[in-house]
């Protein structure tokens, strides 16, 4: 491995006034890109750090030089980490999200910014199996990993690409962290139980165990209310296609589905993205090695740079976040998963 290249507070600072240069109110993004796009701006030397953590992470588990190395920036969002990537002076950049709309803006920030990225894909990771023939060097995402559907095949296709792809999420869904834990913990129980409200600010969606009940009682009307709502709390935090399956199953064998060892966690039955899954230490190091990655855990640090009292309590909070061990895990706002081919270990 080659080291003592990271991404440091130059590239932040450089990074950073560029981004001001840009009048994002005008730039045509769409509104809720915009809301979101305006937090990160509004903190970028936040988040820009944080990016730099996870690129000199990258770096530091990368045999290549960084102009060489082809990242993938995965559920990209507006699309600043990848940006930031190329700014710094990484390689090929490909950035992914299911997302039309964050495609889009993409699209746009990277014209606004004049950094070209390589690709912008509208998909998910089943639209990285076209660079089969020129795999990635290195995934990376932030706040994503705990949405992702199925990530056992998420990790098999990565594995299929390149065996000895580095891959790095952040996550703020830590297990460890009780204060944490209990205010995502509401997230996921709002959207099971209540609904959430749509993009617009006006219409609300249905709460996700209704959309359950609706797919399953299309499906199976014959069926009594009693098994119907056995079927509803059975099915959570499966996708509609899943939904069919299961149903399928219990008229056939006469078998319900296993409920989900998490008791908050589920996911929208109609997208298939989880709210704010909660994967335990052990059970992240049991996916990233049964596909052939070991994997590392590291602990995050909260936004001190706001500055005032706030700032100060924060930066005393991350410096207790680096004690070792689960001490410092349950301190932690986020979690950095890093993983690296098991046959280099």
């Amino acid at each position: 491995m080659i080291k003592g290249r990271q991404i440091n507070a130059s590239h932040v600072e450089a990074f950073s006034r560029l981004l001001s240069k840009v009048n994002i109110d005008e730039a045509g993004f769409g509104s809720y890109q915009l809301t979101y796009l305006k937090h990160l701006f509004s903190h970028k030397n936040y988040y820009l750090r944080i990016y730099a953590q996870v690129l000199t992470e990258v770096l530091d588990k990368s045999h290549k030089q960084k102009a060489d190395i082809f990242l993938v920036d995965y559920g990209a969002g507006n699309g600043l980490l990848g940006l930031f990537a190329k700014y710094c002076g990484f390689g090929k950049v490909v950035q992914v999200d299911t997302s039309k709309g964050f495609h889009e803006s993409q699209k746009i920030l990277s014209d606004k910014l004049n950094i070209p990225i390589a690709e912008h894909l509208h998909g998910n990771f089943e639209m990285l199996k076209k660079y089969k023939h020129e795999a990635p060097d290195a995934l990376v995402g932030t706040d994503v990993i705990e949405h992702i559907y199925d990530l056992d095949s998420f990790f098999a296709t990565l594995h299929e690409l390149n065996g000895n792809m580095t891959i790095i999420f952040t996550t703020a869904s830590n297990d460890r962290n009780p204060w944490k834990k209990k205010k995502l913990m509401h997230v996921q129980l709002k959207d099971e139980y209540e609904g959430y409200d749509a993009e617009n600010g006006n219409d609300s969606l249905l709460p996700f165990r209704q959309v359950r009940e609706n797919i399953i009682k299309n499906k199976l009307p014959q069926l009594s209310e009693t098994e119907i709502h056995l079927l509803v709390k059975n099915t959570r935090g499966l996708r509609q296609d899943d939904i069919i399956k299961a149903c399928g199953q219990y008229i056939t064998t006469n078998e319900m589905p296993s409920l989900i060892a998490h008791p908050t966690n589920t996911c929208d039955p109609l997208s298939g993205s989880w709210t704010e899954r909660f994967l335990s230490y052990a059970e992240y190091k049991s996916l990233f090695n049964r596909h052939g990655y070991a994997l590392s855990i590291k602990n995050g640090f909260y936004n001190h740079y706001q500055g005032g009292i706030k700032g100060t309590i924060l930066f005393f909070l991350n410096i207790a976040g680096k004690i070792p061990g689960r001490a410092g895990n349950m301190i932690s706002p986020y979690i950095m998963l890093s993983g690296s081919g098991l046959k280099h270990k």
